[in-house]
C-alpha cells in the first residue's frame, strides 16, 4: 500500500546516497551493493519499501559497525558516512511509516503495523549508535563499554548476577514491598474511616514521604543492621507512603449519589466497603503500586550504595565493579536489574487490567 499525503523523500534519497558514498569509500563489496538497493528503495514510499529500508539499513549498519571493530583504528571519514547514512535512514523510513497513512482507508492490520515500527526501532538505533560510536572512536573498555563487551560480560556473569538478582527482588524489594503495601493499605483503610486520622496523620504521612532516601538509609542500616533487612526496610517506607496517601485518596473521593443510593437500599458498611469504597479506590492503589514498584528498585540499589554490608546484591555488584573500572559488568547488573523491573512492572499491569477493567482508562480505542 502507498503511504497517503507524504511527499517525496528527498530526505531519505540524501541520507541512502550520504551512505552509498561513505560504502565505496569504505571498500568493502557487500556493503556497497547493500547501499545501493537502499538508494533504490528510496525512491519509493510503499510500506514494503520503507519496511527493507529499516530491514537494509540495520543489516548494513552493524555489519559496518562489525567491519570497523576487526581493523581495530579509529573511523574514517568513509565509516562516519556509511554509519550516519544509515542510522538516519532507519530513523526517517520508520518516522515515514508511523506517522502517516490514513486510519479512514487502511486495514486494522496496517494499523497495528504503524504503530508497532517506533518501539521495535528505537532500542535498534539506541544500540546502533552505542555500538557504532564505541567503536568508530576507540573508546577504551576501562571508560566506556561497547554493546558487545557488556553482552559477553552478561553471558559470562549470568549466574553470578541471577545470585544477586535474588538478593535484590526477592529478599529486599518482594519482602519489603508486600510488608509496605499491607501496612499502607490497612492504614489507609483507617484513616479514611476516621476524621481525627484524615487531619492529624495524612498531613505528617505526605510530609514524611516526601524524606529522601539518601538521608534515611544510614539510620536504617544503624537500627535494621547491614544485611538485606536495612534494604528491605527502605522498600517498605517508599511503598508505605503512597499507598497510603492513595487509598485515603480511593476510599474518599466517591460519589456521593452511589453513596446515598446504596444506603437508600439499607446497604451494610460491609456492603458499601466492597462494592463501592474498595472498588473506586482499586484504581488509586494501583497508581500508587506502579510508581512504588520503580521507586523501590532504585531506592534499594541506592541503599545498597549507602549500608555497605556483604558482597550480596546488584547494587553492591554495580558499586563494587564500578571501583575496579569493570563498567561491562556494572553495565551488565543495570540491564538484569532493569529487565526484571520491567517484568514486575508488567505484572502489576496485568494484574491491574484484569482487576479494574472496567474503569474509563481501559476504555480507549472502544
Amino acid at each position: 500500500m502507498r503511504l497517503s499525503g507524504v511527499p517525496a523523500n528527498y530526505a531519505l534519497l540524501i541520507t541512502s546516497a550520504m551512505a552509498a558514498i561513505g560504502a565505496f569509500g569504505f571498500g568493502v563489496i557487500p556493503l556497497m551493493v547493500l547501499s545501493a538497493v537502499c538508494v533504490l528503495l528510496a525512491f519509493s514510499k510503499h510500506y514494503l519499501s520503507l519496511s527493507a529500508t529499516i530491514v537494509l539499513s540495520t543489516l548494513t549498519a552493524i555489519m559496518t559497525v562489525s567491519t570497523q571493530a576487526s581493523l581495530a583504528t579509529s573511523g574514517t571519514s568513509a565509516y562516519w558516512l556509511l554509519f550516519w547514512g544509515h542510522v538516519l535512514s532507519i530513523v526517517l523510513a520508520a518516522g515515514y511509516i508511523s506517522l502517516q497513512g490514513n486510519a479512514q482507508t487502511e486495514t486494522p492490520a496496517l494499523q497495528r503495523y504503524r504503530r508497532s515500527v517506533p518501539p521495535a526501532v528505537v532500542p535498534i538505533i539506541l544500540l546502533l549508535l552505542w555500538q557504532g560510536l564505541v567503536t568508530g572512536y576507540q573508546v577504551p573498555k576501562g571508560i566506556f563499554p561497547s554493546v558487545g563487551n557488556v553482552s559477553t560480560q552478561l553471558t559470562n556473569s549470568l549466574q553470578v548476577l541471577l545470585r544477586d538478582s535474588y538478593i535484590t527482588f526477592i529478599k529486599e524489594v518482594l519482602l519489603g514491598f508486600i510488608i509496605g503495601l499491607s501496612a499502607g493499605f490497612l492504614t489507609g483503610v483507617a484513616i479514611a474511616y476516621n476524621r481525627f486520622l484524615q487531619k492529624g496523620f495524612l498531613p505528617l504521612a505526605a510530609a514524611f514521604g516526601a524524606v529522601p532516601i539518601v538521608g534515611l538509609a544510614p539510620v536504617l542500616g544503624r537500627a535494621f543492621g547491614v544485611d538485606w533487612e536495612s534494604k528491605a526496610a527502605v522498600v517498605v517506607i517508599v511503598t508505605f507512603f503512597p499507598v497510603v496517601l492513595n487509598t485515603v485518596q480511593g476510599m474518599t473521593q466517591i460519589d456521593p449519589l452511589k453513596l446515598e443510593l446504596l444506603r437508600a437500599y439499607a446497604a451494610s458498611p460491609r456492603d458499601v466497603f466492597f462494592k463501592l469504597r474498595l472498588p473506586n479506590a482499586l484504581p488509586y492503589v494501583f497508581n500508587a503500586l506502579k510508581l512504588a514498584v520503580v521507586l523501590s528498585v532504585i531506592s534499594v540499589i541506592v541503599a545498597e550504595f549507602l549500608i555497605p554490608g556483604p558482597p550480596e546484591g546488584l547494587g553492591q555488584r554495580i558499586s563494587l565493579s564500578a571501583r575496579r573500572g569493570a563498567y561491562d559488568v556494572v553495565f551488565a547488573a543495570i540491564i538484569v536489574s532493569s529487565v526484571i523491573s520491567l517484568g514486575l512492572y508488567g505484572l502489576l499491569s496485568m494484574l491491574e487490567k484484569s482487576l479494574t477493567g472496567w474503569h474509563p482508562s481501559f476504555r480507549e480505542d472502544r
